[in-house]
């Protein structure tokens, strides 16, 4: 066992002065060292394997042609390889000696990656993989060296891959050798001087060790510096350096809180290191830090220890890990002496309390260290970063997943079909046990469920509905809103009332967020969530977010009626929040991402669900969607019985079809509903005019003018009969039959006609109402093509500022009042204002819209246009 690996010697060579006792290198151990095997280990801190067959190997003939081929050369036995094949009994024997005496002892296991033969035509792994490592030890997953088994510890040079990755462990074991060594021959030279038959020899206390720094450990210099301001402060800080890192389970808050100490630990005259996953487990690790100090202090308890670091010790740190529990309280644990430091890493939010200016959330790695920590587990480096992207983007770049992912793409060698993988057993895979390394003791969604259980039944439930949510974002108004409206979904058409099935879904609603509104009662919900990590909330209050992992987490744990009845409630709640938001622009954008997220089919159902989300829909200029679920809703629709209702689907589904730029088919089924109209009502009926109006605008779309205009002065001709000149309705046939003049060239009836609807607007609306903003952005486009652009310019301002105010940004009314305005600027001559705004223009398309949408397509064409233009101005 303590023969020395010859290739090593250039490795081991700065590490000559270290305590000889320390590390134990094996390369084809010696059966003849079973003997000897406690006594050698006694003393050891860690061993590295290299090659050894600790199952013997695959073919023994293939070894012994080998030993006859370097019996040339040097002096060879055959004895050992008689007990070298596979399930030796005798190498079984030693492995189980092995891991008797050697459960403190840290093992690595080195294995070839390379084939080894003499002969081409017989090339096969010496010592296979499995082989290389020993069942049952803890740390048995092997470091593949780029080498075969004769060339593994023979290195060429110091900048030699394998080289650096031995040197790696090395280093990694050197730091603690000594004292880890020095902790165990304290403890061996004590009982060897006890007297014999005397068991009352004072028992040697020994501080608890620091949790080990993980080998696959990424750089988070950010968090890390953040540490350093918060517990090194510098000498004009007054107060006890205080930081707490708190942020979900799986986050690797324990690692960066150990990295930073290993880097640290020359600031500090002593590291005491508590673990706080229980109050026992704490009272315990504080009562063995104080009885470390010295004999004296053999019968001292935990509250003696906080009462020493008080008074009598400075320049300590205090090491909290694991601080999760939700009712455990910290304060009777902390000393307040300015001399020493506190560190904490908890799960529990409501540990910041303890130091409000010192707390730091650890959330989701960045992209470029979750795929370098991916890529380091994993054990390779692929050329593109693409699929690893996807990958660690899938599990929300949480530190603990993406040590999982990478740790079973070790084992398979197979990062293009992780995710494949992963989508169709995600449990499985999220909750197997990791291999037992330092580095991680329990799954992602093991860590996940020591938090989610200790909450109560109601936060459980409120966590599982908005698991069903998109994860981010979500509007703290979305349940108020839901609330008051009873969580019922609007009526759109009287014929189709939600059906009887929602009160099954209102009353679960009521179970989680009450019968009637409570804020206090719902924010005891949210503080439970939150305090527990598994919800953010914002600065502001307003809005929260789950890590979408832990989305899929919550729907993993449920059987598939929980989550099918989920899945609807969470659809129930939406629907109440639209009837309630009485014009609530803004909410209503934020509840965009999570109406869309709600399957389609959940959506379309019944037809009242149906008409209720494509009426939301409707208002945030999303058209596919709703013409889907208008198709949903027709074919729900028998064509024998409720003609009338059928007939009224089929005209919204038309004008759905005219804004998807379906024309023909809009075209088609607006004929139809034209036809029915005049059999049932007759030509002079309003549903019959506003028929007709619709096939104008659709066959004006189709460039048809002839007839659109023909079919404009007809409803124009009978509105104002019916309804009378200020009706809505009727300013709206004058704004059809103005924009066909203005195209047709009739600029000067086109202005008189939009002139006359924006008084008639002014007259019985409100300025800022949308009807007369439209009136107002139509007859600016006239001027604008009649060459009044100054006025144009000054009432396209107009438009852009009422409708930023009423609709926001984003929406496309007002960037399509943007782009109205860019035009002016552009016929002005206002080169530099009018790109500028043409770039806005462009930038919102592309982030609303998409690359492909007709109107990022026209966009970019202006703005090429309005550049070129300035370019050959310039010159």
């Amino acid at each position: 066992m303590r023969q020395k690996a010859d290739g090593l010697a250039q490795t081991l060579s700065r590490y000559r002065k270290t305590t000889p006792r320390a590390l134990v290198l094996c390369h084809n151990q010696s059966l003849q060292s079973k003997c000897n095997l406690r006594d050698i280990l006694c003393s050891t801190h860690a061993i590295l394997f290299f090659g050894t067959p600790h199952s013997g190997v695959e073919d023994v003939t293939l070894l012994e042609e080998i030993n006859r081929l370097a019996s040339l050369n040097m002096q060879t036995t055959n004895i050992i390889l008689k007990d070298l094949r596979s399930h030796s009994s005798e190498l079984e024997n030693l492995q189980k000696l092995y891991l008797a005496a050697s459960e403190k002892i840290t093992s690595i296991f080195f294995c070839a990656e390379y084939q080894t033969s003499p002969s081409v035509k017989r090339q096969r792994l010496l010592v296979p993989q499995h082989s290389a490592t020993i069942d049952g030890d803890r740390n048995g997953m092997p470091i593949h060296l780029h080498a075969d088994h004769q060339n593994m510890i023979r290195f060429p040079s110091a900048e030699n891959e394998n080289y650096k990755a031995v040197l790696y462990y090395l280093e990694a074991f050197m730091k603690e050798a000594c004292s880890t060594v020095q902790e165990k021959w304290v403890i061996e030279d004590r009982h060897r001087d006890a007297p014999k038959g005397d068991s009352s020899s004072s028992e040697v206390i020994l501080p608890k060790r620091r949790p080990p720094v993980s080998r696959n450990y990424i750089k988070r210099a950010e968090i890390q510096d953040l540490i350093t301001q918060k517990l090194l402060p510098g000498p004009s800080f007054r107060l006890q350096p205080r930081c707490i890192l708190h942020g979900m389970g799986g986050a690797g808050k324990t690692q960066l809180a150990t990295k930073w100490i290993e880097e640290h630990k020359k600031s500090f005259t002593r590291i005491i290191v508590v673990d706080a996953s229980s109050q026992a487990e704490l009272e315990a690790d504080l009562q063995r830090s104080i009885r470390s100090v010295g004999p004296e202090y053999a019968k001292m308890t935990w509250e003696d220890s906080v009462a020493y670091l008080d008074r009598k010790e400075k320049g300590w740190l205090l090491f909290f890990d694991n601080a999760d529990l939700l009712d455990l309280n910290l304060y009777p644990y902390l000393p307040n002496s300015s001399h020493g430091t506190i560190l904490i890493t908890t799960r529990n939010r409501e540990c910041t309390v303890h130091a409000p200016d010192g707390a730091i959330l650890v959330s989701s790695l960045k992209e470029h260290e979750a795929v370098e920590l991916l890529h380091q587990v994993a054990g390779m480096s692929p050329v593109s970063n693409k699929q690893s992207i996807d990958i660690v983007t899938e599990l929300g770049m949480l530190a603990l997943a993406v040590a999982q992912a990478g740790a079973y793409i070790r084992k398979t060698r197979r990062l293009d079909t992780y995710l494949g993988t992963f989508r169709e057993h995600r449990d499985s895979l999220m909750r197997d046990q990791p291999v037992q390394t330092a580095d991680y003791e329990s799954s992602i969604y093991a860590a996940f469920d020591l938090s989610f259980h200790q909450l109560s039944s109601k936060a459980q439930d409120f966590i599982k509905l908005c698991s069903f949510l998109h994860h981010s974002l979500i509007p703290a108004a979305l349940f108020e809103y839901s609330s008051r409206s009873k969580f019922t979904a609007a009526i759109v058409l009287d014929c189709f009332p939600p059906p009887e099935s929602d009160s099954v879904l209102i009353s679960g609603l009521e179970k989680i967020l009450g019968e009637i509104w409570d804020g206090f009662a719902f924010q005891k919900s949210i503080d439970s969530a939150s305090q527990a990590s598994f919800i953010q909330v914002s600065s502001d209050g307003i809005c929260y977010t789950l890590h979408p992992l832990l989305q899929t987490y919550i729907k993993d744990s449920l059987d598939e009626k929980e989550h099918d009845h989920y899945a609807r409630m969470t659809a129930q709640l939406l629907l109440g929040a639209i009837q309630s938001t009485e014009g609530d622009t803004e909410l209503l954008w934020q509840l965009y991402p999570h109406i869309r997220g709600i399957p389609t089919h959940i959506q379309s159902e019944n037809i009242a669900h149906a008409l209720a989300f494509h009426a939301f829909y409707n208002f945030m200029n999303d058209w596919e969607p709703c013409r889907e679920l208008l198709e949903s809703a027709l074919s729900q629709v028998q064509s024998s019985q409720n003609q009338i209702e059928r007939i009224q689907l089929i005209d919204r589904l038309a004008n759905i079809e005219f804004k998807c730029g379906q024309l023909a088919d809009a075209e088609k089924r607006q004929r139809e509903v034209l036809s029915f109209y005049c059999k049932v009502h007759g030509p002079c009926h309003v549903d019959t005019i506003s028929a007709l109006s619709s096939l104008a605008t659709t066959l004006h779309q189709q460039n048809r003018l002839d007839e659109a205009e023909q079919m404009d002065r007809q409803v124009l001709d009978l509105r104002p009969k019916i309804l009378g000149q200020c009706h809505p309705e009727t300013m709206s046939a004058m704004s059809n039959l103005a924009i066909i003049l203005c195209e047709r060239g009739n600029l000067e009836e086109a202005e008189k006609m939009h002139r006359q609807v924006l008084n008639l607007r002014l007259e019985t609306l409100e300025q800022c109402d949308l009807c007369t903003v439209a009136a107002m952005s139509n007859l600016a486009t006239t001027l604008c093509e009649r060459g009044n652009l100054e006025e144009a310019e000054k009432m396209h301002r107009k438009v852009l500022e009422l409708r930023l105010e009423i609709l926001g940004q984003r929406h496309p009314g007002t960037i399509s009042a943007m782009s109205d305005l860019a035009t002016t600027l552009f016929k002005r001559g206002h080169l530099e204002e009018a790109e500028k705004m043409d770039r806005q223009v462009l930038g919102l398309r592309l982030e609303i819209l998409g690359q492909r949408n007709m109107s990022t397509v026209s966009a970019m064409s202006v703005d090429t246009r309005t550049r070129e233009v300035r370019g050959k101005t310039s010159l």
